[in-house]
């Protein structure tokens, strides 16, 4: 779906993301949401651009075999303790 360029885009883009808040550089904010909305990044922007998911029938939403996502109470337990 990707091409090499669009790779490109969005890794310069995780990088700006990273020294966003590695090193409080807010001024890349800006540049980082509209980078970002170009590819759908909100539910608002796939709107605005037409895009739909498709969700394969053999994993939808909260069904078992989706492993590899992670609780948010395990995440939410290592932030407290």
């Amino acid at each position: 779906m990707l091409s090499e360029p669009d790779w490109d885009f969005l890794l310069d883009t995780a990088l700006m993301h990273h020294t966003m808040w590695a090193k409080g550089r807010w001024e890349f904010a800006s540049e980082v949401r509209l980078r970002a909305a170009k590819f759908g990044a909100t539910p608002e922007d796939r709107l605005r651009l037409r895009q739909e998911i498709d969700v394969p029938e053999e994993y939808p939403a909260g069904a078992a075999g989706n492993d590899n996502v992670t609780s948010i109470e395990s995440r939410r337990d290592r932030w407290t303790s």
